[in-house]
């Protein structure tokens, strides 16, 4: 279908290794006022809004100044390429957050925002035909629950409620257990690739 040319459009798509693969589309009538970044990438969905106020996700941010470093196909400014630390990137986004110069959403979206940790495990496994199982039918859940602790998921245990540092045996868990803890992470901030409940979820929450 053909696009009318009272229409602006804009193919921005994702430049952080960790998003890539994902696409949008931007459109504006000509002589309409236009939405801010913040608005665009709120009306998205796709992605959440990192905050700027405190220190909430200053581990994220610290992740986000770290892929910037390493990647060459985004800059930003007032983020230094060599150095580029949290505070310059959280002080980025609070200042572009109401600017609507869409040239920039890439840019926004990428160093701004990120996705929950079942849309990051559901992009990374989507080559494998694997996604976040969402069943709330404890039934269902019973072959992830004979995997678990098995083969490459013997060391990635799901923790015992409230004890952290305490995990669930192969010999305790139940498909209640797996069901419960897997939706109660699914909204989580992704971090990165390393990071323990990354792991654990993509061996235990998905199907």
């Amino acid at each position: 279908m053909s696009v009318p040319t009272s229409l602006k459009v804009a193919l921005p798509t994702v430049a952080v290794p960790s998003a890539a693969g994902a696409s949008y589309l931007v459109f504006f009538k000509e002589g309409e006022v236009k939405d801010s970044l913040k608005t665009l990438v709120t009306k998205e969905g796709k992605r959440v809004l990192l905050d700027v106020s405190n220190d909430n996700h200053d581990n994220i941010w610290s992740e986000i100044a770290k892929e910037y470093k390493s990647n060459n196909s985004i800059t930003a400014k007032g983020i230094s390429k060599e150095a580029a630390d949290k505070e310059q990137v959280k002080n980025y986004c609070r200042t572009t957050a109401s600017l609507t110069d869409v040239n920039l959403l890439n840019t926004y979206r990428d160093l701004c925002s990120r996705s929950t940790l079942r849309d990051q495990v559901n992009l990374d496994l989507k080559s494998k035909n694997k996604s976040w199982f969402t069943s709330t039918n404890t039934s269902d859940w019973q072959s992830l629950k004979d995997a678990y602790g098995s083969g490459d998921g013997e060391s990635l245990l799901i923790p015992k409620e409230g004890q952290a540092s305490a995990t669930v045996t192969k010999t305790d868990i139940t498909p209640e257990l797996l069901m419960k803890w897997c939706s109660s992470i699914s909204s989580n901030l992704y971090l990165n690739l390393e990071d323990q409940n990354y792991k654990i979820a993509s061996f235990n929450c998905t199907k």
